[in-house]
């Protein structure tokens, strides 16, 4: 599984990016919350050579929707076109792919939606484990569902597993076989820590000392200090 970091802040997307994230992506929401400009935020992160990057069309008719995709594409036609689940994006998904355009279709809670959006010729499709969960739905068996689905079918497209709330459900996404997943900045630092991780760093500094100390108080010659050194992995 691949982390695309969900996040409008380009101080967590530049932190998240020199950890090894794949790729960006936001919604209405996080611009809002990070005070960003939607098409200057896209400029910006277009220069960071990503390998997903994902901007959001809001129209509401097919032709507002068609004017916000092309004014995506011009910044770079590299960039995924995000739509809102609709018959609307639909429509729009199938004029898209005809162009040779990629497009992702987010806000998916259904199976039904999920091979509504595939036959459109979505690229992308985003399935929200966490919201699905506060609706009463089972948001993990959603996502695995889909992806079955797709998989059985051999359909290429790509599952961006969405709304993560937990290490949980990320785990469990990605032994579902999801290949991607759209997190958090604090959830993505969280994922990386682990307390045995901390714990044997600790102890392979601390032994790492204890062998220089011994070696340089007692000046063996490189053949002994080898020999010791063999001897006490060893004899542990």
């Amino acid at each position: 599984m691949k982390y695309i970091i969900d996040s409008a802040s380009l101080e967590e997307i530049q932190e998240a990016l020199e950890l090894g994230a794949y790729g960006v992506t936001a919604n209405p929401s996080m611009y809002l919350k990070n005070r960003q400009e939607f098409l200057p935020f896209l400029r910006t992160c277009s220069t960071m050579n990503l390998s997903f990057l994902s901007g959001e069309v809001m129209g509401d008719t097919l032709e507002e929707m068609e004017e916000e995709a092309q004014r995506i594409h011009n910044i770079n036609p590299d960039i995924i076109i995000k739509l809102n689940f609709s018959g609307n994006a639909l429509k729009m998904c199938r004029r898209l792919r005809k162009r040779g355009i990629r497009t992702a279709l987010t806000l998916i809670f259904t199976v039904a939606q999920a091979a509504a959006a595939i036959s459109a010729g979505a690229d992308y499709l985003f399935p929200f484990i966490g919201r699905s969960d506060e609706y009463g739905q089972d948001g993990l068996k959603l996502v695995q569902d889909i992806q079955t689905m797709i998989d059985r079918h051999g359909y290429p497209v790509f599952v961006v597993a969405a709304s993560i709330k937990n290490i949980h459900q990320l785990e469990a996404a990605a032994a579902a076989g999801v290949p991607y997943a759209a997190i958090p900045c604090a959830l993505y630092l969280k994922a990386l820590e682990h307390p045995l991780t901390r714990q044997g760093t600790q102890d392979f500094e601390r032994d790492w000392k204890e062998v220089h100390t011994f070696f340089t108080k007692n000046q063996h010659s490189p053949l002994d200090s080898a020999n010791i050194l063999l001897y006490n992995i060893y004899n542990k």
